[in-house]
C-alpha cells in the first residue's frame, strides 16, 4: 500500500508533526507499506536527513494558504504521478477538503481526515468548506473523542491516541544534572517548564505573570519559538524576570529537558490532545494545564486542570510537593502503555483499523 501523509501545518517540532513522523517511521518498516510525507514548508535539514534515513520520501508544496488553486493543482499532479492508494490528511478543520478533493480527482480511493484539535482559527472558512469536506472524506480519525466530535459531528470516526516512544521519555538523572548545570540552576531552584510554539494558543505570556507572583526560587524554561517570541522577550524585560526565564529555542531532544524540569505547565487557550503532555507524563512530571485542555488527556488521573487565573495557578504551583521522579516515570509509562499511548502499538492499530479496512 502506498500512502501520502499530509501535514496541513508546518512540518517541524510540533505535536501534529510528531504524530506524522513517528507513525511514518514505523509504517515504513512494515511489509508492503510505502509511506511518503507532504509538507507546506521548507523543512529543517536535520529533519530531512532523519526522514531520508528512515526511507521516507518528503515532498514540499508551498502556497497552500497564499495560492490554494496552484497548491491544489500541484497536489493532483503529485498524487497521480505516484499512484497513491491512500491520502492521510492531518489538521483540525474542514479546510482539509482541499487535499481530500485533490485526492478524489486524482483517483485516490482512501481519503482520510485526521482531527488533531477542538477549534480552528479560520471559523468562516471552516463553515464554508463543510459540504465539500463531507463529500470527499471517506475515513475519519481523531486523536480523541473531543477532537472527533468537533470536526465530524455525528459521523462515526476511529480514535487513535497520540502515542509516543514511551521509553525515550523516561526520567534520567544524568540528563537532569547536565541540563541544570548548563543553565546554572541551584539544587533548591524549582524549574517550571513549557514546550510549544510561542503563539496565542499556547499562551506563554500568561506564565510570565504567574512567575512574577512566585518566590525567586521558581524559574521558567521555555522550549520552542514562534510569532510571540518578541512579545514574550519584551514582557520578561518589563517584569524584571531576565534572570529567571530560560529560552532554549527549538530542540531535538525534548526528553532531556523534561528531566531537568520540576513542574510542567501548559496554559493553552485551546488544545486537542497535546503530545507534550503525554511526554511529560512519561517523564514523571507533576503537570498543570488550563481547563481548556481536553480532560481525555488525563489517562493517569494526576493532572491539575486550572482556569486561567494567575492567583489560582500560583496557589496550585506552591501546593505541589516534588516526589521520586524515577518511580513516577516508570509507573506512568506502564499506565500510558496500557491505555494505548505506545506509538508502535498504535501504528499497528492504524494499519488494521484505518488503512486496511474496506471502503
Amino acid at each position: 500500500m502506498k500512502v501520502l501523509m499530509v501535514s496541513t501545518n508546518n512540518l517541524d517540532r510540533n505535536g501534529i508533526s510528531t504524530f506524522i513522523i513517528n507513525n511514518a517511521k514505523i509504517m515504513a518498516t512494515r511489509p508492503r507499506m510505502d509511506i511518503d510525507i507532504l509538507a507546506p514548508n521548507d523543512v529543517d535539514s536535520n529533519l530531512k536527513k532523519e526522514l531520508q534515513s528512515a526511507n521516507i520520501d518528503l515532498f514540499i508544496l508551498h502556497d497552500r494558504d497564499s495560492k490554494p488553486l496552484h497548491y491544489f493543482s500541484s497536489l493532483i499532479s503529485l498524487l497521480r504521478k505516484n499512484n497513491y492508494d491512500a491520502i492521510h490528511v492531518n489538521g483540525s478543520s474542514t479546510i482539509m477538503a482541499i487535499e481530500l478533493a485533490a485526492a478524489f480527482f486524482a483517483g485516490v480511493k482512501i481519503r482520510i481526515a485526521h482531527s488533531h484539535n477542538t477549534v480552528t482559527e479560520h471559523k468562516k472558512l471552516n463553515r464554508l468548506l463543510r459540504i465539500p469536506f463531507e463529500i470527499f472524506v471517506n475515513r475519519r480519525v481523531a486523536c480523541n473523542n473531543a477532537a472527533g466530535k468537533w470536526l465530524f459531528r455525528n459521523e462515526k470516526f476511529d480514535i487513535i491516541d497520540n502515542g509516543i516512544f514511551l521509553k525515550d521519555y523516561q526520567y534520567n538523572q544524568d540528563n537532569r544534572t547536565e541540563i541544570r548545570k548548563k543553565f546554572k540552576l541551584n539544587k533548591n531552584d524549582i524549574l517550571l517548564g513549557n514546550v510549544g510554539k510561542f503563539n496565542y494558543q499556547k499562551n506563554q505570556l500568561f506564565l510570565l505573570d504567574v512567575l512574577k507572583q512566585l518566590p525567586e526560587k521558581y524559574k521558567l524554561i521555555l522550549i520552542g519559538n514562534g510569532p510571540d517570541f518578541k512579545d514574550i522577550l519584551l514582557k520578561v524585560d518589563i517584569l524584571g524576570l531576565s534572570d529567571r526565564v530560560i529560552f532554549t529555542g527549538v530542540v531535538n531532544d525534548v526528553q532531556r529537558y523534561l528531566s531537568a524540569m520540576d513542574i510542567f505547565v501548559l496554559p493553552s487557550r485551546f488544545e486537542g490532545q497535546p503530545f507534550v503532555v503525554i511526554e511529560a507524563m512519561a517523564n514523571g512530571l507533576p503537570i498543570i494545564v488550563s481547563d481548556h485542555v481536553s480532560r481525555e488527556v488525563d489517562v493517569i488521573n494526576k493532572l491539575s486542570f486550572i482556569s486561567l487565573s494567575i492567583t489560582k495557578w500560583v496557589k496550585q504551583i506552591k501546593m505541589i510537593k516534588l516526589r521520586n521522579r524515577l518511580i513516577d516515570s516508570s509507573n506512568n509509562i506502564l499506565n500510558l502503555s496500557s491505555h494505548g499511548y505506545d506509538v508502535e502499538k498504535n501504528a499497528d492499530k492504524f494499519y488494521e483499523n484505518v488503512y486496511s479496512k474496506k471502503i
